[in-house]
């Protein structure tokens, strides 16, 4: 069977929840007999480490990282994609890593990966939405099955696009359990010296980090508190006005991207995960968090509570008094803290790319 990843997703973003997907996806059914990958990556830097992974049936098409990630490398990968998808024979299985099937790729089936209605549910968010929309929509017509990372994408996608759901399936991602060290242990305490709370990711509006900081300072909690921000880039100006409004900046950290050895510090220290997103298709971090003993804070809304069961305290993201009972009640109740991580740690073992890997191969080998 030959199967093939294309740059989009790489192209766009050097790390998150979609790119690993697709590296964990590749990683693991890399060297399976019978089974022939490859990913046309073009120009481009990803941080995963895929050229690791080549070998005889595992073939990766890469020049390097010298443009910048965003709309002029994706329009240079695409043109050099189609250039080589007529020399390149016929593929069994095409798996497009965004929104658009490359049209000059010769393939048995498609497959597509539907992850969340995020532009759907809050297209005032998104500048481009329409185009996004229409190239989702374009696709999951196309596609011969459609990958749903939960089954609350899932409906999402009956929901917004009307697909034959004979043709979805419900397979969950798995987990990465990150790599600490001594060496980002002692970087992160030097810049974060108090008990923390911790938000992990993109704060793009429909991910509540301004509620999460606006609770901060009504519970009072940043007088004895530091709020420490993993990735997701520098702080905009919105978010330091914000900031200084509320009087919380001095007890704001953020860590604009990080190595995975310190993000595994980071939960591994924090009192307590906060993830307010009002829309997830899957959710990393909570998981992440788990896995490293770390209890969660999370939304009681969209993939939370399928992938996460029991094992977070909870709260309605539409009640900002909800938030900010939750998390006075997460943070002074030690007990109830330690039941989560045992919950956490139960709930976590259910997740493996392993499984996710033998899961969608067993979804390719359907589709022939």
């Amino acid at each position: 069977m030959r199967i093939l990843y294309d740059h989009q997703v790489f192209s766009l973003q050097n790390a998150g929840g979609a790119s690993r997907y697709y590296y964990e996806l590749f990683r693991s059914l890399a060297g399976t007999s019978g089974v022939h990958t490859e990913l046309w990556l073009g120009i481009n830097d990803t941080v995963y480490p895929f050229q690791q992974l080549s070998r005889a049936h595992a073939h990766i098409v890469n020049w390097g990282g010298f443009l910048r990630r965003g709309s002029g490398r994706y329009i240079a990968n695409e043109l050099l994609s189609n250039t080589l998808a007529p020399l390149a024979g016929k593929m069994d299985i095409y798996h497009p890593t965004l929104y658009r099937r490359m049209p000059l790729v010769r393939t048995r089936r498609t497959v597509a990966t539907h992850h969340d209605c995020a532009h759907e549910r809050f297209p005032h968010l998104f500048p481009n939405v329409k185009q996004i929309i229409s190239a989702k929509r374009r696709l999951y017509a196309e596609a011969d099955a459609i990958i749903c990372v939960s089954e609350s994408s899932r409906k999402d996608l009956l929901r917004f696009y009307g697909v034959d759901g004979g043709k979805t399936r419900v397979i969950h991602h798995g987990l990465h359990r990150l790599p600490g060290s001594a060496a980002a242990a002692t970087e992160l305490r030097a810049q974060v010296p108090a008990e923390y709370l911790l938000f992990v990711g993109s704060r793009g509006a429909y991910k509540n980090f301004n509620n999460l900081l606006r609770a901060f300072r009504a519970t009072g909690l940043h007088k004895s508190m530091q709020l420490l921000a993993v990735g997701g880039g520098a702080l905009t100006s919105e978010e330091r006005a914000l900031a200084r409004e509320l009087e919380v900046a001095d007890s704001l950290v953020v860590f604009p991207q990080v190595a995975d050895s310190l993000l595994a510090e980071a939960y591994t220290a924090a009192t307590l995960l906060v993830y307010p997103s009002w829309c997830e298709g899957f959710g990393h971090p909570p998981l992440e968090a788990m896995a490293a003993g770390c209890p969660a804070l999370v939304c009681n809304t969209s993939c939370l509570p399928e992938v996460c069961r029991d094992a977070p305290f909870y709260f309605n993201p539409n009640d900002q008094g909800s938030l900010e009972r939750m998390l006075l009640e997460a943070v002074t109740d030690e007990s109830a803290r330690q039941q989560a991580r045992d919950r956490g740690t139960r709930v976590a073992a259910h997740y493996s790319w392993q499984k996710c890997g033998a899961e969608t191969l067993a979804l390719y080998r359907d589709c022939q």
